[in-house]
């Protein structure tokens, strides 16, 4: 996993680092990431982003068998992993040598001890290129970001 690809570092670093997925085009601005996670004196931050989902059905809302009201084809917005971290150097303990460890299993251990894991939203250009038309999207969007 991600996050156990860390265990193969030659020395723990001894400053907040980052940690990428590599299948991301992106204009996060790494330096406000960093400068948050330090400032606010976190273990681990997450980025995230807003992605909305349109249900194609009427959905129903429904109190003891009785109809309460009918939302047709709502969307709903969720923030997402966005595959960005930033993370202090007293995290990398947590991680399990030798064994399969993604990223969202050393927040969920960073949480269930009470330590801090944060959010940064990510407002910049993002994209996963890991499906072919989300590439394809990526290859047209390049030089306006980029360019």
């Amino acid at each position: 996993g991600t996050a156990g690809a860390l265990t193969l570092l030659p020395e723990t670093p001894e400053l907040p680092f980052l940690v990428m997925n590599g299948d991301l085009l992106t204009k996060v601005n790494f330096a406000h990431l960093l400068d948050f996670h330090t400032g606010q004196n976190a273990e681990a931050t997450m980025c995230v982003r807003p992605y909305t989902a349109q249900i194609p059905y009427g959905v129903v809302h429904v109190e003891d068998h009785t109809l309460v009201r009918i939302e047709e084809k709502p969307s709903q917005t969720v923030f997402v992993n966005a595959g960005i971290y930033a993370l202090s150097p007293s995290a990398l303990p947590l991680i399990t040598r030798g064994e399969a460890f993604d990223m969202p299993m050393l927040f969920e251990s960073l949480m269930a001890q009470g330590r801090r894991a944060l959010v940064f939203p990510v407002r910049e250009y993002w994209i996963d290129i890991g499906r072919v038309g989300d590439y394809e999207q990526a290859q047209t969007d390049y030089t306006r970001h980029f360019g």
